[in-house]
């Protein structure tokens, strides 16, 4: 998961800011003005370069919902028209997406490929826009996100591992498609690409699964540095 600024008020859309101005009092729940909610769901997507806020799977404004990061709470939080308070997350509609995976067959087992906002509801998960998000977890090159095994702060561990679980971030789908990611950096590292220009953000558009990426090329650069050394010495 990587840190996205906070958004605030001044980044809030102009269509936003209108039908706030005439509805003071309303609550998310009756927030269903097209026009203004197309331009809020396509500011947060730009915002967070076409990333899940939380797996870092590529979004769109038509693949993603809204995420509160404090949790709706049936209507009853004060802040859920707050647009600090929001970010996109994948999966639109939980039902399409099992539709569209075949997971009708699965039974009981089918609520476990969801993931991220539609997987959590109002259970606990550290904010994308905590600074401290990006240090908690470390990749695998088997794919899977874990504790990052250097923190010290039993807090920070707990809360790593329940961002993990609650948002379900070790699903199979998820695990899979960071595993390639990895390992096609690597490829591409070894054939001779730039850091940069595999991490680099392209029209808005950062890669999906950028802090897999990232883990893989620290993984690489650590393993050429060990075989020069070695070379050097033998």
């Amino acid at each position: 998961m990587r840190c996205i600024p906070k958004p605030t008020e001044a980044d809030e859309p102009d269509a936003f800011k209108r039908w706030k101005k005439r509805h003071p009092r309303a609550k998310y729940s009756s927030f269903h003005n097209v026009r203004a909610k197309t331009a809020l769901k396509e500011s947060l997507v730009k915002r967070q370069k076409y990333l899940c806020c939380y797996c870092e799977s590529r979004v769109t404004s038509e693949t993603s919902h809204i995420e509160h990061i404090e949790p709706q709470y049936g209507g009853l939080s004060e802040k859920t028209m707050e647009y600090s308070n929001m970010a996109i997350s994948c999966i639109k509609d939980p039902k399409k997406f099992e539709e569209e995976n075949d997971l009708s067959g699965i039974g009981v087992l089918r609520d476990g490929y969801l993931h991220c906002g539609h997987a959590r509801g109002t259970l606990p998960a550290v904010s994308p826009y905590d600074p401290l998000c990006s240090r908690l977890f470390a990749y695998s090159f088997s794919g899977e996100i874990k504790v990052n095994p250097g923190l010290v702060n039993p807090d920070e561990i707990a809360i790593a591992r329940e961002t993990i679980d609650n948002l379900r971030l070790n699903v199979p789908p998820l695990v899979a498609v960071r595993k390639i990611a990895m390992f096609e950096t690597v490829r591409m590292l070894e054939s001779g690409a730039a850091a940069e220009s595999i991490l680099r953000e392209i029209n808005g558009r950062l890669p999906p699964f950028v802090s897999s990426a990232e883990a893989a090329v620290a993984a690489w650069k650590m393993s050429v540095g060990r075989e020069e050394a070695y070379g050097a010495h033998a």
